[in-house]
């Protein structure tokens, strides 16, 4: 199986035009960017008796944020990634993410 490297600008508080572009891409590339831009829903979390298929797909909708919101930290240079690993709330991580970019 072969790999393919991709690099994109980090965030650095100055370059957010350039970065919110690489990112975007990146996450499009990758069928996550519905999750972050919340087009996607997040599936209702199944009742323990729920059958497999929705279990399935909670679940995997769950890895899919955290990967998207690991690539996106990963994308932020260390000082940044600091203000945004705590934050578990998607509104507030969104939140903070815009008014970041709208800064620089």
């Amino acid at each position: 199986m072969s790999s393919t490297t991709i690099t994109i600008t980090k965030f650095n508080g100055t370059n957010c035009a350039q970065w919110a572009t690489e990112m975007a891409l990146l996450l499009k590339q990758k069928q996550m960017y519905g999750i972050i831009k919340e087009y996607d829903d997040k599936p209702e979390e199944p009742a323990a008796h729920a059958p497999g298929t929705e279990k399935a797909a909670f679940k995997d909708w769950t890895n899919c944020r955290g990967v998207a919101r690991s690539t996106i930290s990963l994308g932020m240079a260390a000082r940044i990634q600091a203000e945004y690993m705590p934050v578990e709330n998607e509104k507030i991580f969104s939140a903070k993410l815009v008014s970041a970019t709208s800064q620089s």
